[in-house]
């Protein structure tokens, strides 16, 4: 099997010694950050299916067919940061597709999930990932992590330029959705989200925020960047 085979192998961090009670925590956490990434891939490719099917500019598939790229190499790097504290490879299995996976292909349901999926999740995962690389202690993990960062800004930005072509296009309908869903978003958001185990901040130093971090990371964020544009956009109407 050649090192093409593996989604990804990286150097050992012998920078940063590891409690062996971190790491199996920091295995599993890691490892769902690439179970993410490489959902991620194929959320690109249906946005892609989605774009066409809305009749949006060539230079937003462009884009996001680069994106569904960086997917993979986001994928690739959790995968083997993941790898190394479980000490073998690892990657994902098949990944389940549900026959109706791409979703609604009218403009103001596209418009609505991409609000979601992309202005706030994207936007949110920036901040997170440069967080994450500022109080990282390896450097290996921090230009992982720096990578990403760059890479879903990229993303965001895409996300908003869709969701401002796709307004003013759809008009009324598809500024009714996009509003409705987001105001869905972040009430559910308000709810509260997973307790902070005490293990979540000894994870810190290897790249992964806390639960109580992210909690007070996403609060700044909403406030600061993600209320003021979203205020923008409906400005703009």
């Amino acid at each position: 099997m050649s090192a093409e085979d593996f989604w990804g192998l990286l150097p050992t961090l012998s920078e940063t010694a590891v409690p062996p009670e971190l790491a199996q925590p920091l295995a599993q956490s890691w490892g769902e950050a690439a179970l993410a990434e490489h959902a991620s891939i194929a959320s690109f490719g249906r946005f892609s299916l989605q774009l066409l099917a809305v009749g949006a500019p060539p230079a937003l598939l462009v884009d996001t067919h680069r994106a569904a790229l960086d997917e993979v190499e986001h994928a690739r790097m959790c995968f083997a940061i993941a790898g190394i504290f479980a000490g073998e490879p690892l990657g994902p299995g098949p990944l389940a597709v549900e026959p109706h996976a791409l979703g609604s292909l009218e403009l103001p349901a596209v418009a609505a999930a991409t609000a979601v999926e992309g202005c706030l999740g994207e936007t949110l995962g920036v901040h997170e990932a440069e967080e994450a690389a500022r109080l990282s202690e390896s450097p290996a993990i921090r230009a992982a992590l720096t990578t990403i960062a760059r890479d879903e800004s990229r993303h965001a930005e895409l996300a908003w330029r869709f969701l401002g072509w796709a307004i003013a296009t759809g008009g009324s309908a598809t500024r009714a959705a996009v509003r409705e869903a987001v105001a869905a978003a972040l009430a559910q958001g308000e709810q509260g989200g997973p307790n902070a185990r005490a293990i979540d901040e000894q994870l810190v130093p290897y790249g992964r925020l806390s639960a109580a971090r992210r909690r007070r990371l996403r609060r700044e964020v909403l406030e600061r960047v993600i209320g003021p544009a979203f205020d923008e956009l409906w400005a703009e109407g």
